[in-house]
């Protein structure tokens, strides 16, 4: 229990930081201080980082074949929202949907 609030707190201090440290690139009169190149990926880092932590283990726990397909059929779907949208909420919601659909719909599966 002790590693899931470790776990907790490191992500709520990256989330944190990733917002609040933009605001002290404004300088005093308001006018925006030119920014290091890292602050633009940090963002983007972090979400695929989170992406591998929580889709790598569904991969590699696989049992069946119909768990590996919903787990890749969520990935694409994800995956292909995000390269029509760019919104990540949007992207993570409808691959949860499209993994939703293929893992617990039997009909789907055998059909390949």
């Amino acid at each position: 229990m002790t590693a899931l609030w470790i776990s907790i707190l490191v992500i709520g201090v990256a989330t944190y930081v990733t917002r609040v440290l933009p605001l002290f690139w404004v300088g005093s009169r308001g006018e925006e201080r030119t920014r290091s190149f890292w602050l633009d990926r940090l963002g983007p880092c972090l979400l695929a980082a989170m992406a591998m932590a929580v889709i790598l283990p569904m991969f590699i726990q696989s049992e069946s074949p119909s768990d590996l397909l919903a787990s890749t059929g969520g990935v694409i779907a994800a995956g292909g929202a995000m390269w029509l949208r760019r919104d990540p909420g949007m992207a993570t919601l409808i691959g949860v949907v499209a993994f939703y659909i293929i893992h617990t719909s039997p009909g789907f599966i055998s059909s390949f």
